[in-house]
């Protein structure tokens, strides 16, 4: 971010007061910064088109949500919660990760070898002949198709990966097939993941 706040003259002005202009004008900035980071996704992605990422490391090997993490719309990446997630210790078998906290529901279906995203329709994502798994260990060359739910969107993902360096960057195709940002307008009481029927 770029944005630069100057104060204006500080003589005269009591060292209290000088500091609490220094602190208003970190809190602008940053508000600032995230406005444009926010502004630079649209609200909500082009649907079936190939594209081109690059995940710089697996998130739990020097990583971080902003070099680990696939954010497809300015929603996402308002409420920090990322499609999907490049993971793996160092040394280990990268793999893809769809749900990042405990409320997100999601799964990754296996295509493997030869399955360019341009054959696959949402259906084809969704068929219940393949693989299905919470996280997928990636291999080059192989497809996945990721279906996501998160309490303010949901989605279908295809990727293919493209090239991996090991603990490193990670370069994948992909397309979105399905993406809704959605809000809840009513809901039943008391859910608890822990709770169990009486």
């Amino acid at each position: 971010c770029f944005y630069s706040l100057p104060i204006s003259s500080q003589e005269g002005r009591p060292p209290a007061l000088l500091k609490k202009m220094k602190v208003f004008s970190l809190v602008v900035l940053m508000a600032l910064c995230s406005l444009t980071m926010a502004q630079s996704l649209p609200l909500v992605p082009t649907l079936y088109k190939l594209q081109n990422f690059t995940f710089a490391a697996p998130y739990s090997c020097g990583g971080s949500y902003q070099r680990s993490a696939l954010f497809l719309s300015s929603e996402s990446q308002l409420v920090n919660s990322p499609e999907l997630l490049l993971n793996g210790a160092c040394g280990s078998t990268p793999y893809f990760q769809v749900a990042t906290s405990g409320s997100d529901l999601g799964y990754i279906e296996i295509y493997g070898l030869n399955t360019p995203l341009s054959s696959l329709s949402a259906q084809d994502l969704q068929n219940p002949k393949n693989l299905f798994s919470i996280n997928a260990n990636v291999q080059v060359g192989h497809t996945y198709g990721i279906t996501g739910a998160k309490q303010e969107f949901r989605y279908i993902l295809g990727v293919t990966v493209n090239s991996m360096n090991p603990n490193g960057s990670l370069d994948i195709t992909y397309a979105v097939y399905l993406y809704e940002v959605a809000k809840i307008s009513a809901q039943s009481a008391g859910f608890n993941w822990l709770t169990k029927p009486q």
